[in-house]
């Protein structure tokens, strides 16, 4: 299924960089500022880097379409976008795109994952995460209750395929096949609840994580979606909750050098300190295992061209109290060794989203994520 979207594209603005910051060996830039709860990140062949930008939300006071959701009472708006940063500086390539977000614009739900695959570029609008209204709580469908108070919110949980002359077409659905099929139900997730937050590209067949569905789902040589890999819940103890079914949470979706997949995990409540899981899967079958272990909150991941696997971390003591800090964390997994956490400036990293393996080895990461107007892309050169 197609359809073809008109989206406005902005002005040019200038990069913003700041002077490096060593410590240990490491350089840290800025290299672009003012977005508006920055996610995932992708570099391309020539060097520009993207960035999907999750918006801010609706205006509360007039916005059309609002309802609770995990990040708070939420409004609906077209303020989700897509940034490049390349040699004429840093602008916005595609907005327009749907994002819903509490009142100040904190926290949004839009635009997340990103992937360039040569001329075309791929853009997963998440949400709509499970919207509720009333006492006690009833959960509202995408279709066809959000679509007709505001017809943005048919991209909610949708795949995006952005040509360079600025056509966009919606190229798979993963809101839909959670309302059909809800692949995890059956695992004690009866709740339709999807928000694909990360894609690749693998021989033309469109793979995504499921953060909301708790699986990687993708697109068969038909364009039918299809579920890969359905992760279990996992009984997690975590004082001072107790007990708790926790469900897994997949963020971001590679291809290793072996051709297999590899997941990152965000984890679910209660969200333990050292509970996220790097697992790989295998894309024929779908069968997972656990290829390493011991991170908290992980959001995203990449490979470098060596085979090392950079694991970003969203919160390193946990998104929820008791510890209550926000900075996140960066790790290196080598082919054949011990994860290691990388010893970068205290508050270099305060809750990053993306990660992306550029040119000479460079790291491109988001930055203040889940901020509106204050997020960032910091280019991170650990040689």
């Amino acid at each position: 299924m197609r359809k073809r979207w008109c989206l406005p594209i902005a002005a040019l603005t200038a990069i913003a960089v700041t002077a490096p910051a060593g410590a240990h060996g490491i350089d840290v830039d800025v290299i672009a500022r003012g977005l508006d709860n920055p996610r995932h990140v992708a570099v391309a062949k020539d060097g520009d880097v993207y960035v999907a930008e999750s918006g801010r939300g609706g205006n509360h006071a007039t916005a059309r379409s609002c309802f609770n959701s995990a990040e708070g009472f939420a409004c609906t708006g077209r303020t989700g976008a897509v940034t490049k940063i390349g040699r004429w500086g840093q602008y916005r390539v595609l907005r327009g795109l749907a994002s819903f977000a509490p009142e100040g614009g904190n926290n949004a739900i839009g635009p997340h994952g990103v992937y360039v695959d040569g001329h075309d570029l791929y853009v997963t609008n998440g949400g709509p995460t499970e919207p509720t209204r009333g006492t006690p709580p009833q959960t509202v469908l995408r279709d066809p209750t959000l679509v007709a108070e505001d017809p943005i919110s048919r991209l909610y949980g949708t795949l995006l395929r952005v040509k360079w002359f600025g056509r966009v077409d919606i190229v798979a659905d993963a809101w839909r096949l959670e309302r059909d099929e809800n692949p995890d139900a059956d695992l004690a997730n009866p709740a339709i609840d999807s928000n694909p937050v990360d894609v690749l590209i693998d021989r033309g067949r469109a793979v995504m994580a499921d953060a909301g569905g708790n699986s990687i789902i993708r697109t068969g040589h038909r364009g039918r979606l299809e579920a890969l890999t359905v992760f279990p819940n996992v009984l997690t103890t975590r004082p001072p909750f107790g007990t708790i079914p926790m469900q897994a949470v997949p963020t971001g979706v590679v291809k290793g050098p072996d051709g297999f997949y590899y997941v990152s995990q965000l984890t679910g409540f209660p969200f333990p300190i050292g509970g996220a899981k790097i697992f790989r899967v295998d894309p024929r079958s779908g069968a997972y295992t656990t290829y390493a272990t011991g991170f908290t909150n992980v959001i995203d991941l990449d490979f470098g061209h060596d085979g090392t696997l950079y694991v970003l971390e969203l919160d390193s003591d946990s998104i929820v109290p008791p510890e209550g800090a926000r900075e996140g964390g960066l790790w290196v997994v080598p082919r054949r060794g011990t994860p290691r956490k990388v010893d970068l400036p205290a508050e270099t990293l305060i809750e990053p989203g993306g990660i992306a393996v550029g040119r000479h080895g460079k790291l491109y990461v988001t930055n203040h994520s889940r901020e509106a107007g204050t997020g960032e892309v910091l280019r991170i050169d650990t040689d």
